[in-house]
């Protein structure tokens, strides 16, 4: 399956820290030179960088720039044994979610600032006219689900899910396929970000939840 853009340099970005191009504490050249560089749209840049920053690979400073971390050891993968889950199925990756999410709704509904909650509404938004226009969500619906977990501030649950995203790439494109599921997840996202937009943590919770379940649920009901 054809990798997705922020996938492809994600990969080249981390080699080039590997190999020591850009060393510990060096400073990156800035998204918009890299979304240059590689010939990629900012978006797919700026989704590859947080999840470096999730697995601490590198250090993205407001107002300073993006920073190879100072320690090498950080570039060792810490979840490498979690990396062999590949050949799991999709419902034990929707399972994995299921476990995480919910809580990470919760706490983005009680710790996100107020750009955040913005962003999280503003990327349900997106993707429902995606949807409409028949055009590509899939990088969307990502970012909406890592909008949300930036917004915990629970770095370690964040990276977590970043691993379980990684790992479930494909499958969500298996899911997306699944009857009216497309309809649903807007509603769901909707939902959400109005919950998060609330700081109601417990409706937050519920709806992620039931959004993930619901997934479940249709692909046992069709097995």
């Amino acid at each position: 399956m054809k990798k997705l853009a922020h996938e492809e340099i994600l990969e080249q970005l981390q080699e080039r820290i590997r190999s020591g191009e850009w060393k510990p504490g060096e400073r990156l050249p800035t998204m918009q030179e890299l979304a240059t560089q590689y010939k990629l749209s900012l978006t797919a840049v700026r989704e590859a960088l947080r999840l470096l920053e999730s697995r601490r690979i590198v250090s993205i400073e407001h107002g300073r720039g993006i920073f190879a971390c100072n320690d090498p050891g950080l570039l060792e993968d810490p979840v490498a044994p979690i990396r062999g889950m590949e050949t799991r199925s999709l419902l034990e990756l929707l399972e994995a979610r299921l476990a995480i999410e919910p809580e990470l709704a919760a706490y983005c509904a009680k710790r996100s600032s107020g750009a955040q909650v913005r962003s999280i509404r503003e990327l349900a938004d997106m993707m429902e006219d995606q949807i409409r226009r028949g055009v590509d969500h899939f990088a969307t619906d990502v970012q909406f689900h890592q909008e949300i977990a930036e917004g915990a501030d629970n770095p370690l649950l964040a990276q977590m899910l970043s691993v379980v995203a990684d790992l479930s790439a494909q499958g969500r494109r298996e899911t997306d396929k699944l009857p009216h599921m497309r309809d649903k997840a807007v509603s769901y996202h909707r939902l959400i970000a109005i919950a998060i937009q609330e700081r109601d943590a417990e409706q937050a919770r519920a709806l992620m939840k039931a959004h993930i379940q619901d997934m479940i649920n249709t692909i046992q009901s069709r097995g």
